[in-house]
């Protein structure tokens, strides 16, 4: 579904239920959403349930990592993407494969701690190898030029910012674009967002009101103002 067919779809559970929220910004709706959707993925990465229809692909164009993040680590240089944050999760982030844009070569994944062992093995030590540390995919083994990219799948956590780094989002119809949530799962993460746990609820509720206080007491200062006139 596109993003703007499921932004009406709770603009109308929140009207339904008789919640103010209803009548804020297309942008915070969606801020919710996101918000919603990430709980509920996360939930299914807890669970080890499949997240196929959520998943998004990004591709990335890597630097070289700064030796002062990394050092140095045997003949290897270690290249570094930063990708959209992706969904967390109990054991970790989602994201699922890392590897070449064409699909056939996917690297293995090892952890930090992994890092100087790794490049000894035996058998291995020369494959492409990832982990993900401080919020970043820092790469090994994987010989590339200054134009190619590196794909990243997995779930993230504000789907629209995959768009805009894939160059589809189109800022005069921000929300003219696949979401990537199926039907079935979008009940369930609607009903995530109605409640409230999430901690913008009520705030984003308090705050709808207060400006309307505000606007409303505006108006009537300037109809005074008029009348004194």
């Amino acid at each position: 579904m596109k993003a703007k067919e499921l932004i009406y779809n709770l603009r109308t559970v929140f009207q339904e239920a008789g919640n103010q929220i209803h009548k804020d910004t297309d942008q915070h709706v969606m801020y919710m959403l996101d918000e919603a959707r990430a709980s509920f993925a996360a939930q299914k990465l807890n669970a080890g349930i499949s997240l196929n229809q959520m998943a998004q692909v990004v591709d990335v164009t890597p630097t070289l990592a700064p030796k002062s993040e990394m050092g140095t680590v045997g003949n290897s240089n270690i290249l570094k993407i930063v990708i959209p944050q992706p969904v967390a999760y109990n054991n970790g982030e989602g994201i699922f494969t890392v590897g070449a844009t064409d699909g056939q070569d996917s690297y293995t994944r090892i952890t930090f701690s992994q890092l100087r062992t790794a490049i000894y093995r035996k058998y291995t030590s020369n494959s492409p190898k990832w982990f993900w540390l401080n919020d970043a995919i820092y790469i090994i083994n994987a010989e590339i030029d200054s134009t190619q990219k590196i794909r990243v799948r997995g779930v993230f956590s504000e789907p629209y910012k995959v768009e805009q780094a894939m160059g589809r989002y189109k800022y005069l119809a921000p929300f003219d674009w696949e979401y990537p949530l199926s039907l079935k799962d979008a009940k369930a993460v609607y009903q995530i967002a109605m409640t409230g746990d999430l901690g913008w609820g009520d705030t984003a509720i308090q705050a709808i009101l207060q400006a309307e206080a505000r606007a409303k007491k505006a108006s009537k200062e300037a109809s005074k103002e008029d009348a004194q006139i």
